[in-house]
This record gives C-alpha cells, sequence and structure tokens, in this order.
C-alpha cells in the first residue's frame, strides 16, 4: 500500500516531461509572430515617422479648413440674406419716395391750376371791367353828341364841338370832357377817383434803439400783435424775443436757455418769426437751426420740431426749413418750410406742446412769411423769387386752402412786388406786404381794385407786419433798429 502511493505521488510530483520538438516549435512560432507584430512598429524608418506626422498634420489643417469654410460659407449667407433684406427695404423706400414725390408732383399741379384759374378770374374781371368803362365812356360820348346836335343851328357847329370835345381828354387827371363852362360833362368813374385820392397815412409812434439792453433792439424781425394789444417782438441780433406794449415797454423776455452763454452761440440763433395762440403757446422759428421752437406762457421751452439730422438723406421730421409762423382761426400754428415748399398746420398740446394734428399744403415756391385773417379765415403766403423765372408774388388763399388771389405780379393791379417780407390782413380783406424795391416801402392790395403804396418815407428792411387791434399798423424797421407804428386807414 505504501509503496503503491509513493509510486503514485512520485509519478504526480514528478517533473514534466519534456517538450516535443513539434511542440516547442508551435511556441516558438508563436512568440515569434507576437515579436514580429511588436517589431515593426519600433522599428519604422524617420521618415515614415515623419510621414505620419505629416499626414495628421495635414488632416487637422484640414478639418480646420472645412470648419472655416463653413463659418465664411454661414457669413456669407447671412451677409446675402442682410444684403436682401437692406434691398427689399431700399427698393420699398424708393418706391415709397417715388410714390410720395408723384403725389407731391400732383398736389403741386393741382395747385398749380388753381392758380392759373384764379389769375384767369382776376384776368378776366379786370378785362370786363375795362369793357364795362369804354362802354361808359361810348355811352357818354354818345349822349354829348346827341345833346350837341340838338342845341346846334346847323351841322356847321357840331364839328368844332366834337374836336373841342376831343381835345377836353385829360390822361393825367383821369377821363374827362369839358364844355364851353368848363364844367365836367363827363364824370371820373368812382373806381379810378380812389384810385387818385392821396392816402391819408402818418406815424404814430416809434420806440426801440440798436443795442442790447432790456428796451434795445438789434435787427428787429417778426411781429405778432394780440388781442389785448400785446406785441411779440423777434429781436433777432439778441436771440431774443421782446414782449411789449403799444408804448414799448418791456413786459417780457423769451429767449433758449442756453443763449446766456452770449458770444457765438447767442449770435448763431437767428431767430427769424413768433406767433402766440390763445393757449399762450409761443412759436418760434430758428432760420439756423432749422427747427421750431415752442415755449409756454412763461418762457419755458416745451419742444423743438424740426432740426433734427437725417436718415438716409430723410428728415426725421417733417419740417427742413421753417421760416414764416402765425395762427389760424382754428387756433393752430401755420408754418411755412421754404425747403419743401409747403405749409404745415399744427395742433398742439396746449400744456405740453405735443403735435396733436397736423395738415400739409403743398404747392408752393419758397414760401416765406406767411399770415392769416383771425376774422375772414383767409391766409397770406409770400413767395420770394429765383433766378429760375419765378417771380416774387403774395398768394391769397381760402379757409379751404384754394388759392383766390395772386398779387404782386400784374401791374395793372398794384406795385409789382419785388422782395416780399412781412404781410397781414385787415377786417376787410386788405392784404399789406413789406416790400424791398428800389424803395422800401408798405404796400396796401384792397379785397377789389388796384394796390397802392401806402408807406414810403423813412423805411430800411421793413421785415415784419402787424395790425393791433385798434386798427393801426405796426412795423419792424430792421435797419433802424425800432418799430414804428402807423395809422394807415
Amino acid at each position: 500500500m505504501i509503496s503503491s502511493v509513493s509510486s503514485k505521488a512520485s509519478s504526480s510530483t514528478s517533473p514534466l516531461p519534456p517538450l516535443s520538438p513539434l511542440g516547442r516549435a508551435d511556441t516558438e512560432v508563436v512568440e515569434e509572430q507576437k515579436a514580429s507584430s511588436v517589431t515593426p512598429s519600433l522599428s519604422l524608418p524617420c521618415w515614415a515617422t515623419q510621414a505620419l506626422c505629416n499626414l495628421a498634420s495635414s488632416e487637422m489643417e484640414l478639418r480646420q479648413l472645412r470648419e472655416q469654410q463653413v463659418a465664411e460659407a454661414q457669413a456669407v449667407a447671412r451677409g446675402v440674406e442682410r444684403a436682401l433684406l437692406g434691398a427689399q427695404r431700399e427698393e420699398r423706400r424708393l418706391v415709397e419716395r417715388v410714390g410720395q414725390d408723384h403725389r407731391d408732383l400732383q398736389c403741386r399741379l393741382e395747385q398749380v391750376q388753381r392758380d392759373n384759374a384764379a389769375a384767369v378770374r382776376v384776368g378776366q374781371a379786370l378785362v370786363e371791367k375795362r369793357l364795362h368803362k369804354i362802354a361808359q365812356l361810348r355811352e357818354q360820348i354818345k349822349k354829348t353828341n346827341e345833346r350837341n346836335a340838338e342845341g346846334s343851328k346847323n351841322r356847321d357847329e357840331v364839328g368844332p364841338t366834337r374836336d373841342f370835345l376831343l381835345r377836353g381828354v385829360k390822361p393825367k387827371d383821369g377821363v374827362k370832357f369839358w364844355g364851353e363852362k368848363n364844367e365836367a360833362i363827363l364824370p371820373e368813374l368812382e373806381e379810378d377817383s380812389e384810385q387818385l385820392a392821396p392816402v391819408q397815412v402818418h406815424l404814430v409812434r416809434q420806440f426801440g434803439k440798436q443795442g442790447s439792453g432790456r428796451a434795445d433792439l438789434t435787427l428787429p424781425s417778426g411781429i405778432h400783435a394780440t388781442s389785448q394789444g400785446q406785441l411779440f417782438l423777434v429781436d433777432c441780433g439778441n436771440a431774443r424775443v421782446q414782449v411789449t406794449d403799444q408804448c414799448g415797454n418791456v413786459l417780457q423776455q423769451v429767449a433758449a436757455q442756453n443763449n446766456e452763454q452770449g458770444g457765438s452761440l447767442r449770435r448763431c440763433r437767428n431767430y427769424f418769426d413768433v406767433a402766440v395762440n390763445t393757449k399762450g403757446l409761443i412759436a418760434l422759428s430758428c432760420a439756423a437751426e432749422r427747427a421750431l421752437h415752442i415755449f409756454n406762457r412763461h418762457g419755458r421751452l416745451l419742444q423743438t420740431y424740426g432740426g433734427a439730422p437725417s436718415i438716409a438723406g430723410l428728415p426725421r421730421d417733417e419740417l427742413e426749413a421753417p421760416r414764416g409762423v402765425t395762427v389760424t382761426l382754428k387756433d393752430e400754428f401755420l408754418v411755412t418750410d421754404i425747403r419743401k415748399g409747403t405749409l404745415i398746420a399744427m395742433k398742439l398740446e396746449p400744456k405740453t406742446g405735443l403735435r396733436v394734428e397736423r395738415t400739409v399744403v403743398t404747392g408752393f415756391h419758397r414760401p416765406y412769411l406767411v399770415t392769416s385773417c383771425l376774422h375772414s379765415g383767409l391766409v397770406a403766403v409770400c413767395e420770394r423769387g429765383s433766378e429760375t423765372g419765378r417771380e416774387a408774388c403774395v398768394k391769397v388763399l381760402g379757409p379751404d386752402w384754394n388759392t383766390l388771389r395772386i398779387l404782386g405780379v400784374c401791374s395793372a393791379m398794384g406795385p409789382v412786388l419785388t422782395s416780399p417780407w412781412g404781410l397781414c390782413i385787415d377786417k376787410e380783406g386788405a392784404v399789406l406786404v413789406a416790400d424791398w424795391a428800389v424803395q422800401h416801402r408798405v404796400v396796401l392790395y384792397p379785397p377789389e381794385g388796384t394796390g397802392r403804396v401806402v408807406v414810403t418815407e423813412g423805411l430800411s428792411s421793413p421785415r415784419g407786419l402787424a395790425l393791433l387791434p385798434s386798427g393801426l399798423l405796426v412795423v419792424s424797421d430792421s435797419m433802424h433798429h425800432c418799430i414804428k407804428i402807423y395809422q394807415y386807414k
């Protein structure tokens, strides 16, 4: 038993028999395969390693280039999209601009047609009046000849009488025929006698002198007279508005807040015209700023219209170059824009000065100053002449903005205007115009008949006109730096 166990143990613990050649060969093959799979990666030549590195770097650069190309393509797509949107916006803007220009041109053509119709009506009325005068003259001559024929005893006495009648015509004194007793056989027509009647105009008072003091004026411009008789005077040289009574006593001064700095800022203001409505709002146009300032009754600036920078060549506000300003029968501010050739009626909120409504009237050529009659609702606008052949004139408009009369272009209807500035309309509908011609003067155009000069002496560059409640005419004598008040009727 022991021997058997020991034999088993010895057999179990005995070393393994040596591998056969075939078994050794298989092991070596496996090891050689493993060695062959590792050995080549470690034994690559330098050029192969460099080639692998170059390939990896090229792959990275290609990936970066692809990402850059994708980013650039996206940027180009976004740029194209923005350009397309911009082109569409520009197309819409151009279409709107063309449409607006077309509408403006159509409105101007309509205004020209209305102006031509008004001119035709005035011309026809003038021709009819002349024809009526000729008919009256012919009838008077016929009656005179009949009376002479009846009183003559023979035909020889009729011829000398007719010659004597023809010699009795006096062109300078109107149309008259004189008989043997030197008495007027054909009386003057009423219109001719009114034209030849002397005009009773005299200076009531004047106030102001050149300077920068409280009661001084320098180059006064626009004037507005309230229903209480207060005068709002644009003191252009001092960049302020003087509020005075009829005797020149200063009641208040209105100016922009930064005007207190003085110097060049004060001089560059160039205030132009002023108007005040019944709510106490003060509208002051500034030619240098191309803006309309709105103040309250205490002189505090509330709003500014115009004067804003343009966007794509278009102004932000509808006012580009405001000049004249007045108050209408509806208590709206009426502003002329010399650059756009428009009248703009603005209804403002009384406390803030914000615009509530506006009405734009087109068809004017360089409109300058404007006035409105608070009794009849008539509006008068003076237009500046130009080198292109457009003559200066004054257009009288009805409450519906239709042109009723054109003044200052026909010598048969009154003095021809050269450089019209301030203007006003009295209760009877007569239009008074301050004109700079060879003589600086004030011209009156009655509602019917021929206009005439009412003031010629003592004026130098009259710029503003206004009418006091008493009917007195107020004139700003700019180069004499004073205000003159006349009784013109």
